[in-house]
């Protein structure tokens, strides 16, 4: 590994002596060749190989003379658990108030990766699909007494067919996602949660999930397994419920649908999940500015390592995945950032310059941050993230989070004029699957910028060489434009 480190150091310092001499384009470009170099392996989280990015992210913070907040360092080290394998006992079973059932591992029920190890029985409740989006106006919990029970949690989101939805599928927000499913459980006192798929829009998972053991979120401390619809179903009825008549009644009118089964039903759990954990780290400089205000800009460095359950290649699992577009082109664009501004006068505010860990498993890196901030967020005026900002086409860029924050139609409008790009606002709130949205959950203004997703996405074809460096060039001096409106305006987005 020492070797293979030096030997990435002297290709680094040689390109980017060469980058320097052929600006914008020339640098974006080599930060990209060196972030998907054969030594990084495809930058999997919980992978070894993830620290040489963040040892070539800090450098580069390092030489622009960009220093750690007061009382930080560059790193905010978090854990994630790395490999997971079952053990070899886990057993469920359920009383209906006349016997006790067993149910079959693998077949009835399964436990997750990130579960905790432990034995619960208690009640049951039904909980929706387990989220509680105050921005949104929704909560699954409300009016809902869960401490000490088990919870019955859906996959996904509600009306996630319907395009007018703040919940639409084309792009699952935070809330859909398993991390914080558990997490608000746990919030709101269960002993843990029940999985079971939504079959009547999705009829294709009726089946159990496959457990997966390599890299995902931490255990937070709460049992978390996976029961059939079949399972569920026959609960219902005690209630006198069907899971296709309460998911119709959410998707009509997005009010929850919770209540707790009846005193009769109980359920006694046992979880045995063995995890290897490590930690990994975000990467943060920061721009000092004349008042405590300050903006984010973030994007994350991580990507799927050899592909493994993330790939969109069936032959290409195996194989390194460099995520040159994804998202090596956002780091990019990023280090360009905090070299020039690291270059001009002391702004007005300062800038927090974030490369986020763990994003491909589930914004980890983000939400961590999000939860334990190194400056306070309510001194933040806005959160950029560059995601996939490499292959512009059509000199088009798309936007996410324009509805967020006040003025920021005005100011991207003027932006895309005065750099001649076409602005795609198709996603104005900026809700999304992206590290912005643990910040917009935080009630953070974003803007998010992406060039659009492509048949390489995730396959050993998101390669350098795939890039449009001069137009991500023009990105550059975009993003740069914006920014600096929002460091030096005098007034901050509502």
């Amino acid at each position: 590994m020492r070797f293979r480190k030096t030997k990435l150091w002297l290709l680094l310092w040689a390109a980017l002596a060469f980058a320097a001499e052929n600006g914008d384009s020339g640098r974006f470009l080599e930060h990209v060749k060196v972030l998907t170099a054969e030594q990084m392996q495809g930058r999997a989280a919980g992978r070894p190989e993830l620290a040489l990015a963040a040892d070539y992210i800090e450098q580069q913070f390092r030489s622009f003379g960009l220093k750690p907040p007061a009382g930080a360092s560059f790193r905010q080290t978090f854990p994630i658990t790395a490999h997971a394998s079952l053990g070899q006992n886990n057993r469920a079973a359920y009383c209906d108030g006349d016997r006790w059932s067993s149910l079959k591992l693998d077949e009835d029920f399964r436990p997750l990766s990130f579960s905790a190890s432990g034995h619960v029985t208690g009640q049951v409740a039904f909980a929706g699909y387990g989220i509680t989006a105050p921005e949104y106006g929704y909560d699954d919990y409300r009016d809902l007494d869960v401490r000490g029970k088990l919870v019955v949690v859906l996959r996904h989101e509600p009306q996630e067919f319907d395009e007018k939805s703040i919940f639409s599928g084309r792009v699952y927000t935070l809330h859909g996602q398993l991390e914080a499913k558990a997490l608000n459980a746990r919030r709101h006192g269960a002993l843990g949660v029940l999985f079971v798929a939504d079959k009547p829009n999705h009829p294709s998972e009726t089946a159990l999930g496959e457990f997966t053991p390599l890299a995902g979120p931490a255990n937070h401390g709460i049992l978390f397994v996976e029961v059939s619809a079949g399972v569920v179903e026959s609960w219902l009825r005690l209630a006198g419920r069907s899971l296709e008549q309460i998911i119709k009644d959410i998707d009509r009118d997005l009010r929850p649908r919770s209540f707790a089964f009846p005193e009769c039903l109980q359920v006694d759990l046992t979880v045995d999940v063995n995890q290897q954990s490590v930690m990994v780290d975000n990467v943060l400089g920061y721009l000092e500015g004349a008042t405590g205000e300050y903006l984010i800009i973030g994007a994350h460095y991580d990507h799927i390592g050899l592909g493994e359950q993330f790939s969109m290649s069936a032959s290409g699992k195996g194989f390194v995945h460099p995520g040159a577009d994804d998202n090596a082109s956002g780091v990019a664009v990023l280090l360009e950032l905090a070299r020039w501004f690291s270059g001009q006068p002391r702004p007005r505010r300062g800038i927090l310059f974030l490369a986020f860990a763990a994003e491909e498993i589930g914004l980890l890196g983000s939400n961590y941050y999000a939860e334990n901030p190194v400056l306070p967020l309510s001194r933040a005026v806005a959160m950029i993230n560059l995601d996939m900002v490499g292959r512009m086409r059509e000199n088009t860029i798309y936007m996410g989070g324009i509805a967020t924050g006040s003025g920021f139609r005005e100011l991207v409008d003027a932006a895309g004029r005065r750099f001649g790009l076409k602005l795609d606002y198709s996603d104005s709130s900026g809700y999304g699957s992206s590290d912005h949205f643990s910040f917009l959950a935080k009630s953070l203004p974003i803007l998010f910028f992406y060039t659009g997703n492509h048949a390489d996405y995730h396959t050993p074809q998101d390669t350098w060489e795939r890039l449009d460096a001069e137009a991500s060039a023009r990105l550059i001096e975009l993003v740069r434009y914006i920014a600096q409106q929002l460091i030096e305006s005098p007034n901050k987005p509502r």
